[in-house]
């Protein structure tokens, strides 16, 4: 038997699009006052740990915003831009906004297939709405957005 050589080829790292998807949302609010969201679904952000890409649950109603990093980091603001929604496209923008969450803001469950936040004082009841986002491989992800109706 006679091996062959192979001549070398050139190989390109390759991406993909992170899996954001929710599938169902709901809201609790706590004897003491404290409010909070969770959130089933489909995302990989165990991969995207691995590598220390920026990702994470956003909850937002009307201009306010809450930004729950996967790294821990939780912060709040107000932004004309996520209003009417958040694309993909404002994700970068939203990276740069807000300042330290209120309390009794912070991340209470993370699993492969749930995310359970408390809200900071500063949201109102009323309609609200949460989405994931995800900056990966150059390019950032944003999930479909669920209204859920907090008390």
């Amino acid at each position: 038997m006679q091996l062959h050589e192979a001549p070398p080829v050139a190989v390109r790292a390759g991406g993909s699009a992170p899996v954001l998807s929710i599938t169902a949302a709901h809201v609790a609010a706590s004897s003491s006052g404290s409010r909070s969201v969770g959130i089933s679904g489909t995302f990989n952000f165990d991969d995207l740990l691995q590598f220390q890409f920026p990702a994470g649950l956003v909850v937002y109603q009307g201009s306010h915003f809450v930004r729950y990093d996967l790294n821990g980091q939780i912060v709040e603001g107000s932004s004309v831009m996520v209003a009417d929604g958040i694309l993909d496209s404002e994700v970068p923008s939203l990276l740069n906004l807000g300042s330290a969450a209120a309390a009794p803001a912070t991340t209470s469950e993370l699993r492969v297939d749930r995310i359970t936040v408390v809200l900071p004082a500063t949201f109102n009841s009323g309609a609200a709405s949460v989405v994931l986002y995800a900056a990966f491989d150059g390019g950032s992800y944003v999930s479909n957005s669920v209204g859920v109706s907090l008390p």
